[in-house]
C-alpha cells in the first residue's frame, strides 16, 4: 500500500480507503492493549501511513507538511431533524486533540508568525473513528478521513488563544494557566500524571505540564465542517482587528443600563397581551442584540462551547441562584477514576458561559418576587455581560467537590430527615465556597439508580451564587 508522502492528494486517497473499515479488516493484527488510545495511534500511524514513531517537532508527513491526528467518536442519540450531520449520524467527537508539547522556556521566545505549533496544527489529516466501549481497538471503524486547514477567521481566534497562553507565561502566571481560559486553542495538562509539573521562566512556581490542543467544541465543528465539505450558513460576531470578548461587549454597550422592558421596546417587540412571558422571553432578547434567531447560528458561539446565560442579580450584585451543571448518574460517576477524564472536567474545561447580568431594581427581592413575569421586565435593568470560564483555582475546588462525591456515593448515601425534609450528605453550599451538589429534577419520581439498587431524585453539581458573584466583579 505505497503511496506518495510529497502529495496531499495522495496521502488524503490513502486515509480514504479507511472509511468504512476497520484494522482488522486490512490485515493489521498488532497486539495493543484494549484501550489503549496511544497504542492504537501508533498502530495506525505505523502499520497503515508506514510513519516511524517519533517525539520530533515536525509534522507526521513532513515531505507534504501534514500532520497526521486520530480522533475518537462517541455515540449520541442521533437527531433526525438536525441541520449538523453529526448529530443526524448520532456522533460526537470524544475528546480534545492534542497538538504538541509546551515548553514554557521556548514559547517565551516565540513570535506568532514563527512558532513551533504551526507545524503541529494548521495542516492536518483527520482519521475519525468510532469508539466503542466494549470492542477491541482493532475493530473500530473509521468514519471520516479528511484533510483539513483552519479557515482565516478560526486563524485569527486561535492566534488570539495562542497570544494570550504566551502572555501568562511571560507574566510568570504559567501556573495560573486554565484549559478554560480560551476559546479554540486549549493548554490541556499533559504528563505522566496530571499533578506534573515543569519550570517556568519568569517565576519559581512550578507550572502544570501542558501541551497545546483542538479543543472538543471546536473538534466537533471541524468534524461536522469535513462532513459538510462547505461550511454551514452561520453568523460571525467577531469584529476585524477585535477579541471575540470586545466584539460582544461593542454588541451590547447600547443596551446597558436598559430594563429588559426598554430592551423589548426598541427591537418592537409586544407581551402586554401575555399572561406570562415565554420561557425564552431574555434569551430572546439576547439573540436579538447579537442579531440572530438562536446563538445556534453563530459561528464562534459553536466553536467554543459558548452558552449563554441570563443572571438576575442583587442589588449587591449576588445572583439570586446559583449556577446548574448537567446531571450525573451515580453509577457511571463513582465509575470515574481520573478527575482530568471525568465528565465534570470536561464541561468546565471545553465550554465558557455569556453571562447577560440584570441587577433587580427593587432594594428587597421579597418585593420583585410578588411582582407578576409581565411586571419582572420593568424591573430587571442590563448591567453587564461577561464571557466567563471558571479559573485553574476554581478548578482544583471542584475537583474536592467531585472527589467527595463519589466518596458519599461509594460509602452509600446518608438521608436525614428534619422538620419533614429530607437531606443527603453530599457536598453542601458549605463545603468549600466554589460548588455543591444538589436535586435537579422535575420532581421527587425523576430518578436515577444508586449502586445499591436504590432510588434517588437526580442530582447535579452547582457552581455557588457567591463565588459567581466574586467571579462577576
Amino acid at each position: 500500500m505505497a503511496f506518495d508522502k510529497f502529495s496531499e492528494i495522495a496521502i488524503e486517497n490513502h486515509g480514504k480507503k479507511l472509511e468504512g473499515k476497520c484494522l482488522k479488516d486490512l490485515g493489521i493484527e498488532n497486539k495493543s492493549k484494549k484501550n489503549d488510545k496511544g497504542g492504537f495511534n501508533k498502530i495506525v500511524e505505523s502499520e497503515y501511513f508506514k510513519i516511524d514513531n517519533n517525539n520530533l517537532q515536525i509534522a507526521d508527513f513532513w515531505e507534504a507538511g501534514i500532520e497526521l491526528k486520530i480522533t475518537p467518536l462517541r455515540r449520541i442519540k442521533p437527531i433526525k431533524a438536525s441541520e449538523f450531520i453529526r448529530q443526524q449520524k448520532g456522533f460526537s467527537v470524544k475528546e480534545r486533540t492534542v497538538l504538541t508539547m509546551i515548553d514554557y522556556h521556548k514559547l517565551a521566545t516565540e513570535t506568532w508568525e514563527n512558532n513551533s505549533l504551526s507545524k503541529k496544527a494548521f495542516k492536518i489529516l483527520f482519521g475519525f473513528y468510532i469508539w466503542e466501549k466494549d470492542v477491541s481497538n482493532l475493530e473500530y471503524i473509521f468514519d471520516l478521513v479528511s484533510l483539513w486547514e483552519p479557515s482565516k477567521q478560526d486563524l485569527e481566534i486561535i492566534r488570539n488563544d495562542w497570544e494570550f497562553i504566551v502572555k501568562k507565561v511571560k507574566d510568570g502566571r504559567a501556573h495560573e494557566i486554565s484549559e478554560g481560559d480560551t476559546l479554540y486553542l486549549g493548554a490541556c495538562t499533559k504528563g505522566e500524571t496530571a499533578k506534573s509539573t515543569r519550570k517556568q521562566p519568569f517565576s519559581e512556581i512550578q507550572a502544570k505540564q501542558r501541551a497545546f490542543s483542538f479543543k472538543r467544541f471546536y473538534m466537533d465543528s471541524v468534524y461536522e465542517e469535513l462532513l459538510q465539505k462547505q461550511k454551514r450558513n452561520t453568523t460571525s460576531i467577531k469584529k476585524e482587528n477585535k477579541t471575540l470578548e470586545e466584539s460582544l461587549k461593542e454588541l451590547f454597550e447600547n443596551y446597558l443600563g436598559k430594563t429588559a422592558y426598554d430592551i423589548e421596546k426598541s427591537f418592537d417587540l409586544n407581551f402586554e397581551n401575555y399572561n406570562k412571558l415565554p420561557k425564552s422571553y431574555y434569551a430572546d432578547l439576547s439573540n436579538k442584540i447579537l442579531g440572530t434567531d438562536s446563538v445556534e447560528n453563530i459561528e464562534e458561539f459553536n466553536k467554543a462551547g459558548i452558552f449563554l446565560k441570563t443572571i438576575r442579580v442583587k442589588k449587591d450584585g449576588t445572583p439570586v441562584e446559583s449556577i446548574p451543571l448537567p446531571i450525573f448518574k451515580f453509577k457511571e460517576l463513582i465509575e470515574e477514576s481520573i478527575w482530568e477524564e471525568s465528565q465534570l472536567y470536561s464541561v468546565l474545561t471545553s465550554q465558557k458561559f455569556l453571562f447577560v447580568i440584570y441587577e433587580i431594581q427593587k432594594d428587597k427581592k421579597i418585593e420583585f418576587d410578588k411582582l407578576s413575569d409581565l411586571d419582572k421586565r420593568k424591573f430587571l435593568k442590563l448591567k453587564k455581560v461577561k464571557l466567563w470560564n471558571i479559573s485553574e483555582s476554581g478548578l482544583e475546588e471542584m475537583e474536592k467537590v467531585w472527589e467527595e462525591t463519589k466518596k458519599v456515593i461509594n460509602n452509600g448515601v446518608k438521608i436525614v430527615t428534619k422538620n419533614g425534609k429530607d437531606f443527603n450528605d453530599f457536598p453542601g453550599l458549605k463545603f468549600n465556597g466554589v460548588g455543591h451538589v444538589r436535586p435537579h429534577a422535575k420532581d421527587k419520581q425523576d430518578t436515577y439508580p444508586l449502586p445499591d439498587g436504590n432510588k434517588m431524585t437526580k442530582q447535579c453539581f452547582w457552581l455557588n451564587a457567591n463565588y459567581i458573584k466574586d467571579e462577576l466583579k
